[in-house]
């Protein structure tokens, strides 16, 4: 029996269970260093500058208003449940929940086909600008899971049963995925000359690395009353333990921008991931076909790690479908006066497949005051695939140093997930 334990995926099946966190889609391949950029529920396309404009837009590091900056070890976390809420399980903190709230909860899991959660960390241990480029290095850890009505039920009412006698209880459809990736990316913006104005192209070259992976699939399982019995089936693919965690994978992308800045007005554009080659090494994965039956006087179970030879069809699909695809970024920009700017964004992805880093659609404004001087504020809105946001930041000023938060709440049918950030930087916001 083996003993050795790869610590990259031990996290990842640890995230992944922490599923009841649901998180929004990041930003970006490259994590979005700016809390701006949060603040504005993400339309800052036509108006980002420096470290900000590396994730979002690189043809901003071509245009006035970007030189040196620096942001230290900005971070950003989104969590969040769905359909049982993270409110909805605050209002019955420390208390004993109701038979009649667990039962309309489960009612909602049931209409809704299960429990759906994701917990979503990214960090930059570096996200630089000096002139017209930058360079960034983040990591970003996502996971998710759903879990089935059947083991909701299981969780709420116990052994018990919703009416105190042991049910019949189907424990198939629960799925887990979860992944942790670098990136490296060098970001130039172009200035070119304009009668009017400023215009800048800008590009962001990256280099991409995955760190461990696990996509697990339940096709079967249930809790039988009579005679007591219970199977799971579990199949997942998970990074080989026998494997560096450092390099499970890796592929190289490219960002485009352009920007253009006529008077007040702004409009910007870019795409990301114009090409991606990032995909993860089936050569450093592992298949652990994870079983268990329990019966009176009996049980078995298997969690071995084999050849990823072995894994089912559709697990190697997942596997292979976890890449990145393109989205487009538009953005219009209008300065009411010098200190205050309202800014609309639409985004698109082109693919509901692969890595989901951004929703499938946006659509959004919003609004900076920099008339404090010391203090700006920001607001934002935006619709997006299922949903509705909302977010609001502000950053302190001390001369070069500055202090800045952002935090928004999305709600609608991807139930109430919240998204934090702070950025501390020298620079820029």
């Amino acid at each position: 029996m083996r003993t050795k334990t790869n610590f990259a995926s031990v996290a990842l099946v640890a995230l992944a269970s922490l599923g009841v966190l649901k998180a929004t889609p990041l930003e970006a391949q490259l994590a979005n260093a700016s809390a701006t950029a949060l603040g504005l529920s993400g339309n800052n396309t036509a108006t980002v500058r420096e470290f900000g404009a590396i994730s979002v837009n690189p043809a901003g590091l071509g245009m006035p208003g970007s030189g040196f900056s620096l942001a230290i070890l900005p971070l950003q976390l989104r969590s969040g449940l769905d359909p049982i809420t993270l409110s909805d399980i605050n209002d019955f903190a420390g208390q004993v929940i109701p038979s009649a709230t667990k039962e309309d909860w489960l009612q909602r899991v049931v209409t809704a086909g299960g429990q759906s959660g994701t917990f979503g960390l990214d960090v930059s241990e570096i996200a630089l600008t000096m002139g017209n480029i930058g360079l960034q290095l983040s990591t970003v850890v996502g996971s998710d899971i759903n879990l089935p009505a059947g083991m909701v039920e299981a969780a709420l009412f116990g052994n018990a049963g919703r009416t105190g006698s042991a049910a019949d209880l189907s424990l198939a459809g629960a799925a887990v995925t979860g992944f942790a990736i670098s990136t490296a990316g060098l970001s130039f913006g172009i200035p070119m000359t304009s009668a009017t104005g400023s215009m800048a192209f800008g590009a962001t070259v990256k280099y991409s690395v995955g760190h461990g992976m696990a996509v697990g699939r339940s096709a079967t399982g249930s809790v039988q009353s009579s005679p007591i019995r219970v199977d799971v089936d579990f199949p997942l693919v998970i990074t080989s333990e026998d494997e560096d965690p450092i390099n499970t994978g890796s592929g190289i992308g490219l960002d485009l921008g352009f920007m253009l800045q006529q008077d007040r007005l702004s409009i910007g554009a870019s795409v990301q991931n114009v090409v991606n080659t990032f995909a993860w090494d089936a050569a450093k994965l592992g298949y652990r076909p994870i079983s268990a039956e329990f019966s009176q006087g009996t049980s078995s179970s298997q969690s071995s790690e084999e050849a990823y030879s072995g894994a089912p069809a559709n697990l190697k699909a997942l596997v292979e479908a976890q890449t990145f695809k393109p989205s487009i970024q538009l953005g219009a920009a209008i300065d009411v006066s010098s200190d205050f700017t309202v800014s609309a964004d639409v985004h698109k992805r082109f693919s509901d497949e692969g890595i989901a880093l951004t929703p499938n659609f946006h659509m959004g404004a919003g609004a900076e005051f920099r008339g404090l001087k010391v203090i700006h504020l920001r607001g934002g809105a935006a619709i997006i695939t299922d949903g509705i946001q909302y977010s609001g930041g502000a950053s302190l000023i001390l001369g070069p140093l500055n202090f800045s938060a952002a935090a928004a709440l999305q709600t609608g049918d991807l139930g109430e997930n919240f998204l934090g950030q702070f950025t501390l930087s020298f620079g820029g916001r």
